[in-house]
This record gives C-alpha cells, structure tokens and sequence, in this order.
C-alpha cells in the first residue's frame, strides 16, 4: 500500500505539531530552562556511562551521544525531546485518522504530559532526549508497516534501533499498530491487507528483534563487555497483574488534583465503554468481535516484557495509548445524535481536567527537583569544607571513601508542602544524590571537585570497618576522619 499525500491532511498535522508544543511548553519548560539534574542525570557527560549502557544493551547510545553531544544541556535536551514528541504525535495522529481540533488536543495532551513523560525529564534527563528518539523510531516502524507494501523491512530497521536506544521503545510502536488496526476495523475499510499489515508488524518486531542481538553480541565482543541484558518481566508479575498494572496506575496520584482523578478516570472507562458499544454497533459481529479482543489485549501490549539489566520502573512511555486507544474511539464514533456528541465532549472535558493536573504537578516536580539541586549543593559544600580541614588531606591525592548517602542520612527531610509528589517514584527523594554512584559523579560533574574517589571494592571494605561503624555521622563532629591514610566521610 503506498502513502497518497492527499490523504494527508496538512492543517490537522499542523495544528497538532501547534497544540503538542502548546503542551510541552506549559508542562516542562521550567525543566529545561533552570538545574534539575538528578540522580542518575547527575551524571552529565551521558558518555562516561558508555560501559554501562552497552553492557545493558542501549549500545546504539554510544553513536547517539556522538551525534546529539555528550554533555546534557538541558535546554538542547529539551528543543530535541520535543521535536521527537511533536514528530510522534503527528504520525499517531495520521494513522489514526484523526482531524476534529478536540480529538487532536486530546491526543496531543494524552501523549505530552503523562507521568511517564514527567518521570523521565525528572530522573534521568541526561539520556531523556534518547528514550524519546526510541519511541518515534517504533512509531515510524508502526507507520511503515500500516502504510507501505513490505514495510515490515524499514521497520525491522527502525524496531531495531528503538530497541538499541531504550528498551521500552518498542512498546510505543507495538500499541499504536494495534490501535490502527482497531480504527481501520471500525471505519470498515480492513480487508485481506489488514491481516498482512498485521503480520508485517509481527515480522518487524521478530526481525527487528534478531537484527539488534546481533548488533548487540557484536558491541559488546568490541567492548570486551559482558552481555548483561535478559528478558525483564512486565510490572505487575503475573498475566493478570500485567495487564491489570497500567490501568490501576491511571488512578494512582501522579496528578494535583489526586481525588478528582479518581472520579475523572472512572467517568472516562465510563465513556470509553460507551464509545465501545456505539462503534461495535454499525460492525459485524465478526469484526466487533476482533475490536473487543485487540481493546483487551492492549493494556498486555503497553506493558509487554523488556529486553534490559533493570526492570522497567514505575511507569512506561507506552501506558498513554490507553488515552490515545480511548481518544481513537470516541472520534471514530459516527453521527451526530445526542449521546454521540455527549460521550465526545465529556470525554474531551475529563481529559482537560486531567491535562491541567498534570501540567501542575510536572512544574511542582521539577520546583522539587531544583530545590533538592540547591539543598544537595549547600550540604556538600558544607562537606567538603569539613574534609578539607582533616590534617593530612590534599585533594586530588589523598584517596577518599565517600560512605552512606544524603538520602539516608539524618537531615533527609521531605520539603513542606511537597510529600504528595512522592507518589511518583522519580519525585519521591529529598536530594539530587540517591546512590553511592551518585555521589561519584555528583562531585566529578556537578561540583567539579578532584576527590580521589577508592573503588566500590574497597569502599564495602572501609563500610565494614569497626572504626568507620563507631564514626559519627555528618554534620556531627568526627565524621571526617583519616583512615589507614584514605580520608573516610560518613555521611548516613
């Protein structure tokens, strides 16, 4: 099947490019024009994590970070994660068919100011730019598979590289294909095609698949790297709780009005069922029957298992398409009798309610986020002032063992007025420093400071020492101290 450009239509890509940017603007530009480096972003010079991320099996970063620039600017990470956004909705927008103003700024709203989104600038905005380069990838491979005769080949292609960048990418992809199928099933138009469309998205992601092992087995023997990515279950554990995982986290408070999301959520599953019904009416009962198996097999699909070191986390790019599969039906409903128009403007109503909570409690996260930047920047200032008074301590040449963390120690106290953010995983510490390895590249990146940092090894060792157990822990006096000539600072 070949792409007519008249079945584009323009002004409906532009005014959803208008309303995505719209979207990013008012939810996420405070993230990209001050300091919000955290945790793992406290590593700036994405590159320095080169091991690591071919080892885990993101080795197409390697060439990405040569391309984008190592070092994470946050404003130049922001100008490319919304040119990957924009880019992804308008093709969603596209294969969907979608054209009325309402049904884009849902769409839009629905794939811009998600919890995954916002969890992803506010934890690991360093590599952000990345994860979301991966999910257009899928989307385009989804694209070519729906609208090009043997376009399983480029999107082998394209699912491979999504796979090579961030392992949920391919989800993103997977879930839009399935939802083109069910808007082609309800507009009537599927036929012999569809089954082969169908299969040709199977064969992308099963080629795709074989293409980046490949790839992978290859840079990681270049490396002389151990290859240290397996198959991760999906959350939730069991099938069950897979597939109930994405739609119990919409009513989770990752939003600022955490009671109104309840109800607002319960009248969209409302109105989606509804929207269901009205669509399956005017099908035959064959074709209603594969629209109801793909809608109940899509929250299995958004939350498929992943290829990678680590489980996936809390939330997944992917769980929008549950909005956007919701967005699709109330717009593919026909005619303009009543219940129709009322099951449209409620819809679109409860998602602008939901749209505005999230725009709120993306900006109050990354208020967070720059506020914990600031804290974790006084307390180690105040830390090495203190190491830097121990007789005998030279910085860049006496070795250091930097044990426990500000976020277990005794002045981790949540900021007033901010403990309903920890709801979301990426906004639930207190300082810019979580880990051990945090606090390596918080003092090499964020303070530039020569500390002669000892190895993990030996820094378990000095942990296990009964001189470091009875030491104090900071700010308390004693809590620097030279240790068998390693300058030893507890700080929990």
């Amino acid at each position: 099947m070949k792409i007519s450009i008249r079945s584009v239509n323009r002004d409906a890509l532009v005014r959803a490019a208008v309303y995505a940017l719209l979207f990013l603007f008012a939810a996420h530009a405070f993230c990209f024009f001050n300091l919000t480096y955290s945790t793992q972003s406290v590593m700036i010079n994405a590159s320095k994590g080169t091991s690591a991320q071919i080892g885990g099996g993101q080795y197409l970063l390697t060439f990405y970070w040569r391309l984008r620039g190592a070092i994470a600017a946050p404003l130049w990470v922001g100008l490319l994660s919304a040119v990957y956004l924009t880019l992804s909705v308008g093709v969603a927008a596209w294969l969907l068919r979608l054209e009325r103003p309402l049904s884009l700024f849902a769409l839009c709203g629905a794939m811009t100011v998600n919890a995954a989104v916002i969890a992803l600038f506010a934890g690991s905005l360093h590599t952000a730019d990345a994860t979301l380069l991966a999910a257009l990838l899928s989307v385009l491979a989804a694209a070519c598979c729906a609208r090009l005769r043997w376009g399983w080949l480029p999107g082998a292609v394209l699912m491979a590289g999504a796979m090579g960048l961030d392992p949920v990418g391919p989800a993103c992809g997977i879930s839009l294909a399935v939802i083109t199928l069910c808007r082609e099933l309800i507009d009537g138009q599927a036929d012999r095609r569809t089954g082969m469309r169908a299969l040709g998205i199977l064969l992308s992601v099963v080629a795709g698949a074989a293409m980046y092992l490949a790839g992978y087995r290859v840079m990681a023997a270049r490396y002389g790297l151990a290859m240290e990515a397996s198959l991760q279950p999906a959350a939730g554990g069991s099938l069950l709780g897979a597939w109930l995982y994405p739609l119990k986290l919409m009513f989770e408070p990752l939003t600022a009005y955490p009671h109104a999301n309840i109800v607002l959520r319960g009248l969209l599953l409302l109105t989606g069922l509804v929207a269901l019904a009205l669509c399956i009416r005017r099908m035959t009962r064959l074709r209603g029957l594969f629209l109801c198996v793909m809608a109940l097999a899509l929250p299995l699909l958004v939350n498929l298992p992943v290829f990678a070191r680590e489980g996936m986390g809390q939330t997944s790019l992917a769980f929008c398409f549950l909005d956007v599969f919701l967005v699709m039906l109330v717009d593919a409903c026909a005619g303009n009798e009543l219940l129709v128009c009322a099951v449209r403007r409620v819809t679109v109503a409860a998602l602008g309610v939901l749209f505005v909570g999230s725009i709120i409690f993306a900006n109050q996260v990354y208020l967070k986020k720059n506020l914990e930047f600031q804290s974790t920047l006084s307390v180690m200032t105040r830390v090495l002032d203190r190491a830097e008074q121990v007789e005998g301590y030279q910085p860049g040449a006496t070795p250091v063992a930097l044990v426990g963390t500000l976020e277990d120690s005794t002045l981790s106290v949540p900021h007033v007025g901010f403990e309903h953010l920890a709801a979301l995983d990426a906004a639930s510490g207190n300082y810019a420093m979580a880990s051990e390895q945090d606090n390596t590249w918080y003092m090499w990146e964020i303070l530039g400071y020569p500390c002669n940092f000892v190895s993990s090894f030996e820094l378990s060792q000095f942990e296990e020492m009964q001189v470091v157990l009875d030491m104090p822990v900071f700010p308390a006096a004693g809590c620097c101290q030279m240790v068998e000539g390693t300058l030893v600072i507890k700080i929990s």
